[in-house]
C-alpha cells in the first residue's frame, strides 16, 4: 500500500493531480482555523475573565510573546525540517512519509489545543507547550507537501495550472474556516464551538492526507539530484539564500506580502466586533468572507487567462496589481469616517478589489520562488526544492510574529483589551451555568457582549486606532514587496525557458555519458 510510486516526464498524473491540489483544501482549513483563531480563543475564552484587568493584559502580553518566540523559533525549525526531507529518502518516497507523519501527529495537537479546558496562568503554560508542538509537527507536513508542488514538473504551464489548482482549493479551506468559525462562535460561544470545528478540522485534514499518501506518485528523481540530496550539508541552506540572488530577491518579497496580507485577515477578525457588534459581527464578517472567496477565487483563475490569452508577462500583472492594492488599503482607511452599517456594500467592494488584486500578486511571486529552483539548478547544479521552501516557510513563520506585533500594538494602543476581559469572563459564567448547552451559552454571552462592541458603543478614536493598523500598515508593506521586487526580480519567462531547456540536454548528455 506504502510502496514508491513514481512517474517519469513532465506531465502529472492526473490522479496525482487532483488528489495533491484538493488535500490542500484540508490543510488550510487546519491552518487558517489555528492562524486566524488561536488567538481569538485565547483572547475572549481560553485565558477568562479576570477581576484585575492588569492581569488580563499581562496574561494575553505573556500569550502574544510565546506566539512570536516560537513562530521566530519555527522559522529556524523550517531549514531544519527541510534540511531533513531533502537528505533523507525513505523506500515508500521521498515526500510521502513526512506528509504522512506531520499530519497524523498536528491533527492530535489541533484537538487538544481546543479541548483541554484550563483558565488564567495555567492555561498560558499549556498554550505554550501545545503551541510548539503544533508548530513542529505542522511543518513536517508542510515542508514536504509544498516541496512536492516544484518536483512535479519543470514545465511553465503545467507548473502555473498546478499551482492555480492547488490555490482554489488551498482558498476554498481557509474560506471555510474564516467564514463558519465567526457565525459558530457568535450563535454557540467560543467553548463549544471551537471545540467541535477543531475536531471536525484535524480529521479531514488527516483522511485528506492519509489518501494523498497512498495514491498519489511521486516524480521520478535522476540519480545525479538523489545524489546531490545525500551530499547537502544543513548549511547549504543559508548557502542557497545567499548564493542564489533570485531566492533572496522572491523570498524577501513574499515576506513583505505575507506579513502585509494576513494583517488584514487577522486584524479583521476584531474589527467586526468593534464595528458592527457582537452578535452581529458573524454575519457581516461571512458576508465579507464570500467577497474575499469570490475575490480570490476570480484572481485565481484569471491568473492564467491573463498569462495564457493575453500573453501577459509576470512583471506587467504584479505592477499593476501592486499599484490597485496600495490604493486600495488607502481608501479602506478613509471608510472609517462612514457609517459601517449603512456603507457596508462599499467596504465589500473595496474588499473585492484589495483580494482580487493581491490574489495575481501572490500567484506572482509563488511562480517567482519555483522558477529560482531551475535557476539554482542551472548556476549551482542543485535544486534544493525542500531547502528553497523551506525558505518561504520561514518567512510565513516571520511574517506571522510580525503580524502578532501589529495586532497587539493595535488593541493596546486602542485601549480595547477592557472589552476582551469582559466577553472572556461572560463565557466563563455562562459555560459554568448552561454547560453543554450551546443556544443558552450563545444568548447569555451575547447580551453582554452587545452592550460594549459595535460603532455606537466604541469610541471613535478607539477605532481609529484600530483602522490604521487594519489598512495603512498592509498598504505600506505592499508598497515595500513592489519596490523590492520591482528592483531586485530579474528571471523573465523567455529566461526560464532557456534555462529549462539548457537543464534537459544537460541531463541528456549525462545519461548518454553513462
Amino acid at each position: 500500500m506504502l510502496k514508491n510510486r513514481t512517474f517519469e516526464g513532465e506531465n502529472v498524473p492526473k490522479l496525482t493531480k487532483w488528489l495533491f491540489c484538493s488535500s490542500g483544501m484540508f490543510r488550510d482549513l487546519v491552518y487558517q482555523f489555528v492562524s486566524m483563531f488561536l488567538l481569538m480563543y485565547a483572547q475572549y475564552c481560553g485565558i477568562g475573565g479576570t477581576e484585575d484587568g492588569a492581569d488580563y493584559i499581562a496574561m494575553y502580553s505573556t500569550i502574544t510573546v510565546i506566539i512570536i518566540i516560537l513562530r521566530i523559533w519555527d522559522g529556524f525549525n523550517d531549514p531544519i525540517m527541510g534540511f531533513i526531507v531533502e537528505k533523507v529518502h525513505f523506500k515508500w518516497g521521498k515526500y510521502r512519509p513526512w506528509i504522512f507523519l506531520g499530519a497524523l501527529l498536528s491533527s492530535i495537537v489541533t484537538i487538544l489545543m481546543f479541548t483541554t479546558q484550563v483558565h488564567g496562568w495555567a492555561y498560558v503554560g499549556l498554550f505554550a507547550v501545545f503551541y510548539f508542538l503544533w508548530d513542529f509537527t505542522y511543518t513536517m507536513n508542510d515542508i514536504a507537501f509544498w516541496s512536492v508542488l516544484p518536483s512535479l514538473s519543470q514545465k511553465e504551464k503545467v507548473r502555473a495550472n498546478l499551482t492555480t489548482l492547488l490555490s482554489i482549493f488551498v482558498s476554498i479551506g481557509s474560506f471555510a474556516a474564516g467564514g463558519l468559525v465567526p457565525i459558530l462562535s457568535s450563535s454557540f460561544g467560543y467553548t463549544i464551538s471551537y471545540r467541535w470545528f477543531a475536531i471536525i478540522a484535524a480529521v479531514l485534514y488527516f483522511l485528506s492526507q492519509l489518501i494523498l499518501v497512498i495514491f498519489m506518485k511521486e516524480k521520478k528523481r535522476s540519480e545525479e539530484v538523489e545524489e546531490s540530496s545525500e551530499k547537502m550539508k544543513f548549511r547549504d541552506i543559508f548557502s542557497v539564500l545567499i548564493k542564489n540572488d533570485q531566492v533572496r530577491s522572491s523570498i524577501v518579497g513574499i515576506l513583505f506580502y505575507y506579513t502585509g496580507a494576513s494583517i488584514l485577515v487577522t486584524l479583521g477578525l476584531n474589527y467586526f466586533y468593534f464595528n458592527y457588534g457582537y452578535t452581529e459581527a458573524g454575519t457581516y464578517q461571512l458576508l465579507f468572507t464570500i467577497v474575499y472567496a469570490l475575490a480570490t477565487i476570480i484572481g485565481q483563475a484569471c491568473y492564467p487567462l491573463l498569462v495564457n490569452k493575453l500573453k501577459l508577462h509576470r512583471m506587467q500583472i504584479f505592477s499593476a496589481a501592486s499599484i490597485v492594492t496600495v490604493f486600495g488599503y488607502l481608501c479602506l482607511f478613509l471608510y472609517i469616517f462612514l457609517n459601517p452599517v449603512q456603507f457596508f456594500p462599499l467596504l465589500c467592494v473595496l474588499g473585492f478589489i484589495v483580494f482580487f488584486a493581491q490574489t495575481l500578486i501572490s500567484m506572482v511571486l509563488y511562480i517567482m520562488i519555483q522558477d529560482s529552483i531551475e535557476y539554482n539548478e542551472y548556476h549551482f547544479n542543485k535544486r534544493r526544492e525542500s531547502a528553497i521552501f523551506s525558505l518561504r516557510a520561514f518567512t510565513a513563520k516571520l511574517g506571522s510574529s510580525l503580524q502578532q506585533v501589529v495586532l497587539y500594538v493595535s488593541l493596546l494602543a486602542g485601549a480595547l483589551y477592557g472589552i476582551s476581559n469582559e466577553i472572556s469572563g461572560a463565557e466563563m459564567d455562562a459555560i459554568q451555568k448552561f454547560g453543554e448547552n450551546a443556544t443558552e451559552v450563545g444568548n447569555y454571552v451575547g447580551s453582554i457582549a452587545n452592550s460594549m462592541t459595535g460603532y455606537e458603543n466604541v469610541e471613535f478614536w478607539q477605532r481609529l486606532v484600530y483602522q490604521i493598523g487594519f489598512t495603512i500598515v498592509p498598504g505600506l508593506l505592499m508598497l515595500a514587496c513592489f519596490i523590492w521586487i520591482r528592483k531586485t526580480y530579474r528571471i523573465t519567462e523567455e529566461n526560464h525557458s532557456i534555462m529549462v531547456e539548457k537543464l534537459t540536454k544537460r541531463t541528456e548528455n549525462e545519461n548518454t555519458k553513462q
